[in-house]
């Protein structure tokens, strides 16, 4: 098919072009105004999708090349592709290894061990945790020592770090045999008699991905293109059958097919207009049309947690903006008329809505409960009951992810809020245990123990802040960490003064806040039915 090669290399072309002018500054800064909109835009979504699928244009391209066939056109549109494709294939890896943080992937260990936590129960062993539940078979084998490492911020990771182990997590060991099954037919096909070097180059090159990268929908979807294409070619025999006796089947096949056809490229045109809606709300600076055109795109795919959770945050500052643009009483609280008071109630009742909605799309994560809880934890001082609805969220991500020390800190600050510093202290005596080079969370024990009158553990909490923080890097939070260590320092005994003593150690950069003991008040509080609970289905 030399038409076919020539449109796929000039294809591959171009879109190394376009990444091209996206990764290079100096290509960047010299777009048309015209074009200048579409910096940002990548055919294939990420960066590293466009690493997949150039690289496997590279491959592509190069098999071309080696045909012992003679097509002038075609052998130049492939040497066009194969050189841009690997010239942006290069460009595209040196850029993602020089920003290694925006490329955050678990590591090869912790892939590993949540694959093999499926084998623990017959049925997940079989049929695995699921497909979108990567997430809660790591946080199952994350340890403390990932608190550690310096991805310990990111409380859990949506992808393993190969799709061999991705696969095996989610899909037991029922997909893993059926992805190898699959990797080993189009080993064998390409290196059959009739197997051509392009072939081999390409099943040679999904092999190497799949065992190496982390999974992607354009990696599937290029292993099932490719298989496809083998597969009609080792089966182009001519077939002479005689439909004449079977025209219903033959007919009641064409109207399944239909059926199936057409329902699927209904919900997948849902899908991308649900997509287009969400990008082009993040595009315009209006909140009315920043809130519709995202109402839009949760209504056109109603099952993607990513859009709904910026919904969740579009109209709490819906909530906000009301709020602070209404006028203050004689103590400095805002005064909302029964209109704002409206509005206020319906975004607010619609944020909590949509955050229940992404925690009943996956339960099992606890970034799910997190965002309920932080939901609740904004309107405290507004609506009636959000207190027990904040600490009642936070526990259950602390129970889904157990060794997260930023849940337990949460949680403690909100009851610290409270003035319950019994409770609070031992949240933040388990987030120092599980991460002890956290200045925040000595910091956040110290002053629950100074409000309870410990203050040789409050000292000595507050000792350990302020020998974790860099006096020159971190000036601001170890200055205040000093001070109030001198003050703290005041309140203990003197017999017991020489337990604390000043070290100064190059840690961490961390700022330090202190849970604030009140939130913003709006008298009277919004009353919401009782569905907003996190308990309410």
């Amino acid at each position: 098919m030399p038409h076919g090669d020539m449109v796929f290399s000039l294809f591959s072309a171009v879109f190394s072009l376009t990444v091209l002018a996206e990764t290079l500054p100096f290509i960047t800064t010299r777009l048309p105004a015209a074009l200048q909109k579409f910096q940002n835009v990548t055919l294939a979504g990420t960066m590293l999708d466009a690493l997949v699928f150039l690289t496997f244009a590279s491959v592509v391209s190069l098999g071309n090349l080696l045909k012992k066939e003679d097509h002038t056109a075609k052998n130049i549109s492939s040497f066009l592709g194969f050189v841009l494709s690997t010239l942006t294939s290069i460009v595209i890896l040196f850029s993602l290894v020089r920003n290694s943080a925006s490329l955050a992937l678990p590591s090869f260990a912790h892939s590993w061990f949540a694959a093999v936590e499926i084998l623990k129960l017959p049925m997940t062993a079989l049929f695995g945790v699921g497909i979108d539940n990567f997430q809660s078979a790591f946080v199952k084998v994350k340890d403390i020592a990932y608190n550690s490492s310096p991805l310990w911020q990111i409380s859990s990771f949506s992808l393993a770090r190969t799709a061999i182990f991705h696969t095996m997590t989610e899909m037991g060991l029922l997909g893993l045999v059926s992805l190898i099954l699959m990797l080993f037919q189009l080993i064998k096909q390409a290196f059959s008699d009739g197997g051509t070097v392009q072939a081999r180059l390409v099943s040679l090159y999904f092999v190497v991905v799949f065992f190496l990268l982390p999974p992607s929908f354009l990696l599937f979807f290029l292993l099932f293109v490719w298989m496809g294409m083998t597969v009609s070619h080792h089966t182009s025999k001519e077939l002479a059958m005689d439909f004449g006796e079977i025209v219903p089947a033959y007919g009641l096949l064409i109207v399944v097919g239909m059926v199936i056809v057409g329902t699927a490229s209904f919900f997948l045109g849902k899908a991308y207009m649900s997509e287009y809606m969400f990008q082009q709300s993040l595009s315009t600076n209006n909140l009315k049309n920043v809130y519709e055109k995202m109402r839009t795109a949760v209504g056109d795919n109603p099952y993607n947690e990513r859009i709904r959770t910026n919904f969740v945050q579009v109209n709490l500052l819906i909530a906000n903006t009301v709020a602070g643009r209404a006028k203050k009483d004689e103590k400095g609280q805002p005064k909302l008329s029964e209109q704002d008071r409206q509005t206020v109630s319906q975004a607010i009742q619609a944020a909590i809505d949509e955050a229940k909605a992404v925690v009943s799309l996956n339960p099992s994560k606890a970034t799910n409960w997190e965002l309920l809880a932080s939901v609740y934890r904004s309107i405290t001082g507004v609506v009636q009951g959000a207190d027990t609805w904040t600490v009642s969220a936070y526990q259950r991500a602390i129970v889904l992810d157990p060794q997260n020390p930023v849940y337990r800190v949460a949680l403690g600050g909100v009851l610290y809020g409270f003035k319950q510093y019994d409770d609070s202290s031992r949240l933040f005596e388990q987030a120092v245990s599980l991460k002890p080079d956290w200045p925040n969370a000595q910091y956040n024990y110290a002053w629950a123990m100074y409000q309870k009158g410990d203050y040789l553990k409050a000292a000595t909490a507050m000792q350990a802040c302020v020998s974790l923080l860099n006096p020159k890097k971190d000036a601001a939070d170890y200055k205040k960490a000093f001070a109030d260590l001198e003050e703290f320092k005041k309140k203990v005994p003197v017999e017991q003064t020489s337990q604390t003593t000043n070290t100064e150690t190059d840690q961490q950069k961390e700022s330090l806040s202190l849970p604030p003991t009140s939130a913003p008040q709006v008298e009277p509080k919004i009353s919401l039915p009782k569905t907003a609970s996190p308990e309410a289905k």
